[in-house]
């Protein structure tokens, strides 16, 4: 899954605010496609536009660039980070962080255009809080409205298993539950009966905080002792030195071999 939030920050040295463009999040995702056989989902905020058709076009470019799935959401400019800080110096959820239903309706179905004749999917992402009544069958009107379009996987802001089961009654079918969380040191679901509920696929923060702290970690033992001696030694208990990654990772005879036989004329 590529993060918004991630290429936000990875790119620009900023928070998840929406500064991101399309041509960012296209440039990332070729990349990553060319380099990597995992299937790569991708988070496309909110379609990068507000007339169908630009989104229709962003999206395209997308798939183009190798997405095998793309989220489309029915937030505002206003997301990520922006809207939790709201939450929490106020205590309640930002008003108006939702796009009208058939604006972000449009906005899925043209999604579903783009990526017809690929073998790329479309989550549906619904950020109405799910707490009031008002807001959850707001939500699975909107959910229902976009499987019946035809997308193949739907995400609303569930938190808990409560949740979870109050979804999974009125939503049958695929879907996305989005950061599996902790408080206090104990996870707020387990992953083993979300799934028997039909969340079978979840997002979680695995690698951003441990690759950061660990460039953190070898950047001061390197310091600490004036060589670089741990980074290239340092093997996570197992893992390939540095001297053993650039022998296989890296796959030079590969290219080196390539460029004999194009030189051999």
């Amino acid at each position: 899954m590529l993060s918004g939030g991630a290429v936000s920050y990875s790119m620009d040295g900023l928070p998840d605010m929406a500064f991101s463009t399309i041509d960012e999040v296209v440039w990332i995702t070729e990349r990553i496609t060319n380099a990597s056989r995992w299937p790569l989902i991708v988070d496309a905020d909110d379609g990068f536009g507000e007339s169908p058709v630009v989104v229709h076009h962003n999206m395209a470019r997308l798939v183009k660039a190798g997405a095998m799935g793309i989220t489309t959401d029915d937030s505002t400019g206003i997301r990520g980070f922006e809207r939790m800080v709201y939450a929490q110096e106020t205590g309640k959820p930002l008003k108006h962080s939702v796009v009208e239903r058939n604006v972000w309706l449009a906005k899925v179905k043209a999604t579903l255009a783009a990526c017809e004749g690929s073998d790329c999917v479309t989550i549906a992402r619904i950020h109405v809080p799910l707490k009031t009544k008002e807001g959850f069958v707001e939500a699975m009107e909107r959910a229902l409205r976009a499987k019946d379009l035809g997308t193949e996987m739907v995400m609303t802001m569930v938190h808990d298993l409560e949740d979870a089961q109050r979804v999974a009654r009125n939503l049958p079918g695929w879907k996305m539950w989005p950061d599996v969380m902790s408080r206090n040191g104990v996870p707020t679901v387990n992953l083993q009966d979300v799934y028997a509920l039909g969340f079978n696929f979840v997002t979680m923060h695995i690698f951003e905080k441990a690759a950061m702290y660990g460039m953190m970690k070898y950047g001061l033992e390197n310091f600490r002792n004036q060589n670089s001696v741990y980074s290239e030694m340092h093997d996570m208990g197992g893992y390939p030195t540095l001297a053993q990654q650039m022998n296989t990772l890296s796959d030079y005879r590969k290219w080196i071999d390539m460029e004999s036989d194009f030189k051999n004329v």
